[in-house]
């Protein structure tokens, strides 16, 4: 088990079983990475975390699928009808997994509303930044190894 914080819900705190993706409440403790809980048109919990003693891995997760992130690429695009599309491509160049979703309501118009209020609102737009580059995703593969309190 794998102790994941809620990326949509501050200070929740979900066990995930990386073996079949499925989550149980957690009391608390030290994280190692985020989950997103389904919404509209998704059909499972998605999370970014990571496992492994010394080095360890980066891994993310759709449900039961699992990828090892520094072997996979990572998209998310917006499309032209508002909607978006999150990509997982193999090191063989096919895709591994696609998940149409709708765009996130950012609520009233705000002229202050910017690129990390969009990642903010965006699980699979965070996901798909963090694990671009190999420097993200050592940066991110270090801190969640250590651990974090859930914000």
């Amino acid at each position: 088990m794998t102790l994941v914080a809620d990326y949509d819900r501050h200070g929740r705190v979900w066990d995930l079983a990386p073996a079949t993706g499925l989550l149980s409440p957690a009391p608390g403790g030290r994280c190692h990475g985020f989950v997103h809980l389904p919404g509209h048109d998704e059909h499972a919990a998605t999370a970014v975390y990571a496992t492994g003693p010394g080095a360890g891995t980066l891994w993310l997760q759709y449900g039961a699928r699992r990828w090892d992130g520094a072997t996979v690429t990572v998209r998310q695009l917006s499309l032209p009808d508002g909607g978006r599309r999150f990509t997982v491509t193999g090191p063989d160049g096919a895709a591994h997994f696609e998940l149409p979703y709708p765009a996130p309501d950012p609520g009233p118009f705000d002229p202050a509303y910017d690129w990390l209020d969009a990642v903010a609102d965006d699980f699979f737009l965070w996901a798909a930044d963090r694990l671009a580059t190999e420097g993200s995703r050592r940066t991110l593969l270090d801190h969640f190894l250590t651990g974090f309190a859930p914000p």
